[in-house]
This record gives structure tokens, sequence and C-alpha cells, in this order.
């Protein structure tokens, strides 16, 4: 596979990274990557959806980008609620697109979890059964603190 083709055939479910933006090893040629360091806490959330619109509305349509902008808002909350990212830490965002995908890498100060298969009922999980259901990969590592990331697919004109 060559880098940045998008990967094929992934199971439902957490997978493997091909690498991390946070870390410079995603195997990706990002046309477009930026880094956008947030303070944590209750606004963290709605401080996140905003720096996906200055980074993804000219590149991707609205529908695409109502879908990022909800899968990063749970990622985000999870930081802040699970990851322990008070109003005193901080939560980084890795915002790229690359030749037929986008990725986004939500980073906290929290130890990490190690994720199950998502459910839509039960006590918490919710916000990660979207992510699988509506990305195309999503992952999460906890090497350098905790970093959940998802990609979503591209197709021409999106």
């Amino acid at each position: 596979m060559e880098a940045g083709e998008p990967l094929r055939d992934v199971p439902a479910g957490p997978t493997e990274s091909a690498g991390f933006l946070a870390d410079g090893t995603w195997g990706a040629s990002a046309v477009r990557h930026q880094r956008v360091d947030l303070p944590g806490g209750l606004r963290a959330p709605q401080s996140a959806r905003r720096a996906l619109e200055e980074h993804f509305a000219a590149a991707i349509d609205r529908n695409l980008l109502a879908s990022v902008e909800l899968l990063t808002t749970e990622l985000v909350s999870n930081a802040v609620r699970h990851g322990g990212a008070g109003e005193e830490e901080v939560v980084v965002l890795h915002l790229a697109t690359a030749p037929g995908c986008l990725r986004v890498e939500v980073c906290d100060p929290g130890t990490g979890f190690e994720p199950g298969r998502p459910t839509p009922y039960g006590e918490g999980g919710y916000g990660l059964f979207l992510v699988s259901e509506v990305s195309s990969r999503w992952g999460v590592s906890q090497e350098d603190g905790n970093c959940a990331w998802f990609e979503l697919d591209l197709v021409d004109g999106a």
C-alpha cells in the first residue's frame, strides 16, 4: 500500500494507527496539517468545533463537516470528562487532510483506556459507538498521554 492510500477492509472497532500526526509518523502524505491547542474544561468542545470550521470548511462539504464536528466533539468531551483535561490542562487537536482521507487526533493528559467494542446501550460508550459507526477507522493510543483518533475516507467532491 502506498502512503496516502486509504486502508481497506478494516474491521469495525478500534484499529492500529498507521502512525500519528502528533509525532510526525502518520503514513499518509498530508496536504494540510494543523495543530491546535485548546484550553480544557467545559468550553473545549465548542473551541474544537470553531477550529474544525477554520481548518476544514473550505476543503469539505457541509454534511461531512457536520460529521467531523460530531465525532471530534465526542472525543474532546471524553478528553475533558475522562482524560482529566480541566480548565488548567490542554487538549491538543491534530487536523489533517491527505489524498482520499481526513484525520483528526484528540490528545489529552489522561492515562487512556482500553476501548472495547462500543455499544449504543449501557453505561457510557455511546460517543465511541458514534465514532465507530460514522468514521472509516478509529483508535486510541496511550504511548504519550492519551490520543484518540479517527479517519474519514474522502470521495471526489467531498
